[in-house]
């Protein structure tokens, strides 16, 4: 573990050594921002003057390279060293005088005031602006949304731009000669502000700041392979197809590395996760490994696939469906993922609760993890039609109208819901418990919203509809706290004295009184938390204890001896143990009573006939 920490900080240190090697030694000061400003301005002022072609493509020239060092000293001044926004007082000063002059009726000082106040809020803006290309730069900003903010800036101030206009005829003197000339100052301004905005918009990429781990995108390797100049003449041949020699190659690397690595991955995985990462000692850890670990592998291996495809469709037409298609997947995957964490984790809460508390319905929680599967499947169906622009309203509005329809044709399946909700809110019969339903003998594995199903005891799997369970008769065995029945009938035989037969008798019956294993009419048991029932607690909870022993009757070879009466555990082997040994203690009693146990015998009695006198002598 020490060793993986080590690592992980050695790489976050290499990572930022790298990051730091591209930042400038020495910020750049605010006054030289403002300088490229003030150039830009000024070679602004000179393209309007200018008349000569060769000097204009010149001047042309010289902006471009203006706004491109004036962004660049953006990419290397810290936040603090830009130029602070323009002082609020000239603006506060403007807006009163504007508000005084249109009191007078002075349109002239009304508009010339108007323009030198769009002159310092448009610097203002590209002071914000700078802030902004600044900031995007320093957070990684990608090229979209630095564009998409750009084109939102250039609008406004285009707006801007066509508020400002000047009336035809206008009275000579001083106002007009100092709004002649704000209105050619907010025209350099202007202009400046919106060819820095037009030449981001064109090269973002000289704002967007890329880390060295961004680089290795799938694109910048496809364009790396395409840029070797022996593969030109190839993909020339093959534009008319929409792919290339760099998105194939890419493509059949990515399989194959798929195909040959992953296989080792997971061996890998399977060695490495089990003997370093899980607790030997947790058996949670491992169930969690093994439900999460199918569909993680399964995300991997379509990931692969999906880049793989990328690569090779990348240019073509058909890559909107490929991408609804993996849309799909990838819900699918995503879905089981959380079904098995879900599964996992619900399954360790209830081991951990069942440890306290005995009488936890395990059937309720699994009710209540299904319910939870179908909301969620419901949820990932809404998302994939709203994804897919169908109208989800369209759709219910369609239910409502085919709801009888869809009634009727659910019945069966209604009314084995319902029967669901009846078994569980009557609690006849938990998970594990040993029923018998109409003809079905065997422990309940699952109670669903549609079936029960339960496990024979000849290890069959038998599924009942809970319609039907819900009008059957159900025989619960393990409805009972105290009392299996143990009954019997012990024969001895027509010979035996009645006096030793009474007191085997009662020999018997103290034999049972003090058995360790029956239940005893005359103990108390526990019965649980009392409630106000008209019925007896007794027969509410399943506690028997009666003892039997009489003579019970003369039978055909035997005088039989009755025997009734209950163990005081439900369990199987528990009474089959507790059974035996009643048994050898009967047979003990009997033999210390001189009492022999009877089976089937028949007596043969052979007469001869009398002899007759005329054959005697």
């Amino acid at each position: 573990m020490i060793y993986r920490i080590q690592f992980l900080l050695a790489l976050l240190f290499s990572s930022a050594l790298i990051a730091a090697s591209d930042a400038p030694e020495t910020p750049a000061p605010p006054e030289s921002i403002r300088n490229q400003l003030s150039n830009l301005e000024r070679l602004n002022k000179h393209l309007m003057e200018q008349e000569d072609e060769a000097s204009f493509n010149v001047l042309l020239i010289e902006k471009n390279f203006q706004i491109e060092s004036l962004l660049k000293l953006i990419t290397q001044t810290r936040s603090q060293n830009l130029p602070e926004p323009t002082d609020d007082k000239r603006n506060t000063f403007l807006r009163s005088r504007i508000k005084i002059n249109q009191e007078k009726q002075n349109t002239t000082a009304v508009l010339r005031d108007q323009i030198e106040l769009a002159v310092l809020n448009t610097r203002q803006s590209i002071t914000d602006y700078l802030h902004y290309l600044n900031k995007a730069h320093q957070n990684y900003d990608d090229t979209e949304s630095i564009v998409k903010t750009s084109e939102k800036h250039l609008q406004q101030s285009r707006a801007q731009t066509e508020k400002i206009s000047l009336p035809d005829k206008l009275p000579e003197g001083r106002l007009l000669d100092e709004l002649l000339h704000n209105h050619h100052l907010f025209s350099l301004v202007n202009t400046s502000y919106q060819d820095i905005l037009l030449h981001v918009i064109q090269h973002p990429h000289q704002l967007a700041s890329r880390h060295w781990f961004q680089q290795f995108t799938l694109v910048n390797m496809i364009h790396a392979v395409n840029s070797l100049q022996f593969l030109e003449g190839i993909n020339r041949r093959l534009n008319p197809f929409k792919v290339d020699i760099g998105g194939i190659t890419l493509s059949l690397a990515i399989i194959l590395f798929v195909y040959f690595s992953f296989p080792w991955i997971f061996k890998f995985t399977s060695w490495f996760i089990p003997k370093y990462l899980l607790d030997e000692n947790e058996e949670s850890h491992a169930l969690v490994y093994l439900e999460v670990r199918k569909p993680a592998r399964g995300l991997l291996i379509f990931y692969g696939i999906d880049l793989a495809t990328y690569a090779f469709f990348y240019r073509t037409d058909y890559r909107e469906s490929i991408e609804v298609f993996t849309y799909v997947v990838y819900s699918l995957l995503f879905a089981w993922l959380f079904f098995k964490i879900l599964d996992t984790a619900v399954l360790l809460r209830v081991q951990a609760i069942s440890r306290v508390n005995k009488e936890l319905r395990k059937e309720l929680i699994n009710l209540a993890v299904q319910v939870c599967k179908t909301l969620v499947i419901v949820i990932i169906l809404a998302i994939g039609l709203n994804h897919f622009g169908i109208s989800i309203t369209a759709i219910m509005s369609t239910l409502g109208i085919g709801g009888l329809a869809f009634a009727l044709a659910a019945k069966d399946s209604l009314s084995n819901l319902f029967g669901g909700v009846t078994i569980l809110f009557d609690n006849l019969y938990r998970m594990g418990d040993w029923v018998m339903i109409g003809d079905v003998e065997g422990t309940v594995a699952e109670i669903g919203l549609r079936s029960t199903t339960i496990r024979t005891f000849d290890n069959a799997l038998i599924t009942i509809p809970n319609a039907q369970v819900s009008v059957s008769s159900v025989k619960n065995w393990n409805r009972r706290i105290v009392g299996r029945r143990i009954k019997m009938h012990v024969g001895v035989t027509y010979e035996s004295n009645m006096t030793d037969i009474r007191n085997a008798l009662k020999d018997i019956r103290e034999m049972l009184k003090n058995h360790p294993d029956i239940a005893n009419p005359k103990e108390k048991h526990y019965l649980g938390k009392k409630h106000f029932r008209l019925s007896s607690l007794e027969d509410v909870r399943g506690v028997k204890a009666t003892q039997l022993v009489f003579m019970d009757r003369y039978n055909d070879f035997s005088i039989d001896i009755l025997i009734y009466c209950f163990s005081k555990t439900i369990h199987w082997e528990e009474w089959l143990s507790a059974k035996e040994d009643i048994l050898f203690q009967i047979a003990d009693i009997l033999q210390k009573n001189n009492l022999e146990f009877a089976y089937p015998t028949q007596v043969r009695i052979n007469r001869q006939a009398p002899i007759s006198d005329h054959n005697t002598l």
